[in-house]
């Protein structure tokens, strides 16, 4: 090996550290006619959860007591009114984004 480097060499060398080193430039994704369906599809997970939670619990209720059609009845239709309340939160919170970024770019 030689004292000297090869100046070539090293000029090489930074020009590949300068371009691994560079922030990539991520191009902004456009979902286009499917922009809704994240909120969607977690507006419907939100409405099924609650439903569940309300079948199984009234299931382990009418076991646990012996009065089977009672509960799971009145649990499926309060885990029903859970999820459309959790639902329509997100609805709202979802709408109120929307409208702030639509007021955002009028600006």
């Amino acid at each position: 090996m030689s004292d000297n480097p090869d100046p070539d060499r090293l000029k090489a060398l930074a020009e590949k550290l300068e371009v691994a080193q560079a922030v990539p430039v991520h191009k902004k994704h456009d979902a286009g006619k499917y922009s809704g369906a994240g909120p969607a599809w977690q507006m419907v997970v939100e409405l099924t959860t609650g439903m569940a939670i309300g079948v199984i619990l009234g299931l382990a209720l009418d076991s646990w007591t012996g009065l089977a059609p009672l509960f799971i009845v009145v649990f499926t239709l309060l885990g029903f009114a859970a999820g459309v309340r959790v639902m329509m939160q997100t609805a709202t919170a979802h709408q109120k984004k929307a409208e702030a970024k639509a007021l955002a770019e009028k600006k």
